[in-house]
C-alpha cells in the first residue's frame, strides 16, 4: 500500500463552482470504488492579498491509501472530475492538479506552502519544486492552480488548525437564494459558540454561514473539532435538499498569513504584524474609511480601517498621537497609493496620556473664567476679576480606550484571520 497525496486548485470563478466541491465530488467517487481516505481532507486558504487570487482563494488536498496498481485509476478519476466540473470556459480559471506519493511530506514542500500563503509564487517555481520532489503536475490551460495544489499538499497543519463542515446544494438550486431557517442558525450559535465561530455577525445579525455567490455551497460551519461542527450542522434546518456534506481540516482562522516585521521591511502582498506608535492621528476620508499613521524606529506606514469594518472604525478613531499599538493586517499592491496596512486586528499596548487645559475659576464667585486671548490671561464677566495666563490648570483626561485587543466584525474578516475568541478560548486540543 502507498499513500497518494492529491492537490487541486483554481477550478472556480465568479460565475460559480468551488474548489472544495470539486474535491468533495472526487473523494465521493473514489470512496464509492472502495478507496479509503487517510485523515481529513485539507482546505488551505492562500495569500489573501494576491491580485489574481481565485474567488475564495482556497486549494484542497487529500490523501488516499491504495495499492500501486490502483494509482492510475485514482488519477484518472480525479482528472476527469476536475475537467468535468471546473469553470474552464472562464478565462481566469486555470486549474492545476498535483499527485505526490510518499509517507511523509518533504520539508521543502512545507516551506513552499508557507511561502504561497504569505507571499507570491510563480508557476515556474511550483514546477521546479515538483520536479525536485518527484510530484506529478497536470495543468489545465495556464495551469496556475498547480501553485495552490502543491501548497495544499505541503501544508501539514501542524501548529494550529480548525475544521469546516460544508453542505452542498443540489445542482438545480444553485444560483437561487439559499433557504435556511434563520432561527435554527441563531439557536445553533447559542448552543455551540465558541466551539464554532463566525456563524453570525453580532453587530448586524447577519447569517455568516451562507455565501453570497452562485457556488454549490449551501452553508459552511467553522469550528474547533469535527464533533463541534457535526453537532452544529444537526441543529441547522435547511429548507432545501442537501446533495452531500464534507468536513475539511483547514488553516482558516489561524493567522497563518501573518509575519512579524519592522515597518521598513513591510512589502506589498504581505500580511504583517507591526508594532509602533501613532504618529498621525486618525482621519476619515471619502467613503468612510479611517486612516492613521504608525511609526517605529525604521519608518512610518499608513493603517486603514475601511468602511465595511463598521464599528471597528469607531475604536480606531479614538487613537491619539503617542498610542503604542500592535497592528495586524494585509498590504495590497496599489502603486498609486502609499503603502497601507488593511487592518484586521489592533492591540493597544499602551494608551498615551491625554491632557487638556482647564480655565481657572473666579476666586470671588466660583464661575469658570473666560480666556482673554492667547497669553492674555482670564477674566470673570460677572466680577470683572482678572487672572494671569499661568492660572490655567492642565488636567489628565480619562481615555475612552485602554490596553487590549479588538478586531473587525465577522462580515469583514478574512478567512485566515484568527478571531479573538479563538485566542481567548484557546487552540483546539488536537485532531480528534
Amino acid at each position: 500500500m502507498v499513500l497518494l497525496h492529491i492537490g487541486i486548485d483554481d477550478t472556480d470563478s465568479k460565475q460559480g463552482m468551488c474548489t472544495t466541491y470539486v474535491g468533495a465530488v472526487a473523494i465521493r467517487r473514489l470512496q464509492k470504488l472502495g478507496f479509503r481516505l487517510k485523515g481529513y481532507p485539507k482546505l488551505i486558504r492562500l495569500n489573501p492579498n494576491w491580485k489574481i487570487k481565485t474567488r475564495g482563494n482556497c486549494s484542497i488536498a487529500f490523501t488516499i491509501s491504495a495499492k500501486r496498481d490502483q494509482i492510475p485509476t485514482i488519477k484518472e478519476i480525479v482528472l476527469r472530475t476536475v475537467e468535468e466540473l471546473a469553470e474552464l470556459h472562464v478565462e481566469t480559471t486555470n486549474p492545476g492538479v498535483v499527485f505526490y506519493q510518499g509517507s511523509r511530506i518533504a520539508p521543502e514542500m512545507k516551506f513552499f506552502s508557507k511561502k504561497v500563503i504569505q507571499d507570491v509564487v510563480t508557476i515556474e517555481e511550483a514546477e521546479e519544486l515538483a520536479k525536485r520532489v518527484g510530484a506529478e503536475v497536470h495543468k489545465f490551460k495556464l495551469g496556475r492552480g498547480i501553485v495552490g495544489a502543491l501548497a495544499a499538499i505541503g501544508n501539514a497543519l501542524e501548529n494550529d488548525w480548525t475544521f469546516e463542515l460544508i453542505a452542498y446544494r443540489i445542482p438545480e438550486n444553485r444560483g437561487t437564494p439559499r433557504r435556511i431557517d434563520r432561527s435554527s442558525v441563531e439557536e445553533m450559535n447559542r448552543k455551540t459558540y465558541p466551539s464554532t465561530f463566525d456563524n453570525l455577525d453580532p453587530s448586524t445579525g447577519e447569517i455568516r454561514i451562507t455565501p453570497h455567490t452562485p457556488c454549490p455551497i449551501l452553508y459552511g460551519i467553522r469550528g474547533e473539532t469535527p464533533q463541534a461542527v457535526k453537532k452544529a450542522s444537526k441543529m441547522v434546518r435547511a429548507l432545501e435538499p442537501i446533495e452531500q456534506i464534507i468536513i475539511y481540516k483547514t488553516n482558516q482562522g489561524t493567522d497563518e498569513h501573518l509575519r512579524k516585521v519592522k515597518i521598513a521591511d513591510a512589502k506589498p502582498n504581505w500580511s504583517v504584524i507591526v508594532e509602533g506608535v501613532v504618529s498621525k492621528a486618525p482621519r476619515t476620508i471619502p467613503g468612510g474609511h479611517v486612516i492613521f499613521r504608525l511609526k517605529d524606529e525604521t519608518g512610518e506606514i499608513d493603517c486603514a480601517a475601511y468602511e465595511p469594518t463598521r464599528q471597528f472604525r469607531d475604536k480606531v478613531r479614538k487613537f491619539i498621537i503617542g498610542d503604542r499599538l500592535r497592528v495586524y493586517g494585509g498590504i495590497k499592491e496599489k502603486p498609486e497609493l502609499p503603502l497601507t496596512i488593511n487592518l484586521e486586528k489592533v492591540e493597544v499596548l499602551e494608551a498615551a496620556p491625554l491632557f487638556r487645559k482647564e480655565n481657572p475659576r473666579c476666586p470671588s464667585c466660583g464661575k469658570r473664567m473666560k480666556s482673554e486671548g492667547k497669553n492674555k490671561g482670564y477674566s470673570c464677566k460677572r466680577c470683572k476679576t482678572k487672572l494671569p495666563a499661568s492660572s490655567a490648570k492642565t488636567i489628565r483626561v480619562e481615555r475612552a480606550i485602554g490596553a487590549g485587543k479588538f478586531e473587525v466584525p465577522p462580515r469583514a474578516r478574512r478567512h485566515l484571520a484568527k478571531p479573538l475568541i479563538r485566542e481567548i478560548a484557546g487552540k483546539n486540543s488536537g485532531d480528534l
